[in-house]
C-alpha cells in the first residue's frame, strides 16, 4: 500500500534528521562545518514536502482526488513548505539569538532556500512514485 510505504520513508527521514541534529549538538558540528545547517534544512524540506503530500493524498483529513495535476501538487507542496519553513524561522527568532545576530537575514534566507530545494526533491520523488498518468 502506498500510504504505508510513504509513512516508512517519513519515519526514516525523521529518525535520520533527529540523529544528525543530536549529533550536531553534541559534537558542535553546526560550528565546525558551515554547510551542516544547509544539509539538515535540505533534508527537512524533503521531510516536510512528503509529510504535506501524505496528509493531502493518503490521510483521512482531506478528501482524495481521483486524478491530480502535477502543477497543483507542486503549488500545494510549496505553500505547505513555506508556511512550515517560515514558521520554523519565526520560532527560532522568538527563542532568542543563540548565535551572532549579524547575518541573521542572510542565514534565514539560505535556510528557507534549502527548505525549498528539499521540498522540490520531495515533490519530485512523490510525483515519480505516486502520480498515475
Amino acid at each position: 500500500m502506498p500510504r504505508d510505504r510513504l509513512l516508512r520513508v517519513l519515519a526514516v527521514l525523521s529518525l535520520g534528521i533527529a540523529v544528525l541534529h543530536i549529533g550536531a549538538i553534541v559534537f558542535h558540528l553546526y560550528w565546525f562545518f558551515w554547510w551542516y545547517d544547509m544539509f539538515l534544512h535540505l533534508l527537512g524540506g524533503v521531510f516536510i514536502a512528503l509529510l504535506v503530500l501524505w496528509v493531502r493524498f493518503f490521510s483521512v483529513y482531506i478528501k482524495k482526488p481521483a486524478i491530480f495535476s502535477v502543477r497543483r501538487v507542486f503549488l500545494f507542496t510549496l505553500l505547505g513548505l513555506l508556511v512550515i519553513g517560515i514558521g520554523w524561522e519565526v520560532f527560532e527568532r522568538l527563542l532568542g539569538p543563540t548565535w551572532s545576530v549579524e547575518g541573521y537575514w542572510l542565514d534565514t534566507s539560505i535556510d528557507i532556500a534549502f527548505d525549498i530545494v528539499g521540498g522540490v526533491v520531495g515533490w519530485f520523488y512523490f510525483v515519480k512514485k505516486y502520480h498515475r498518468k
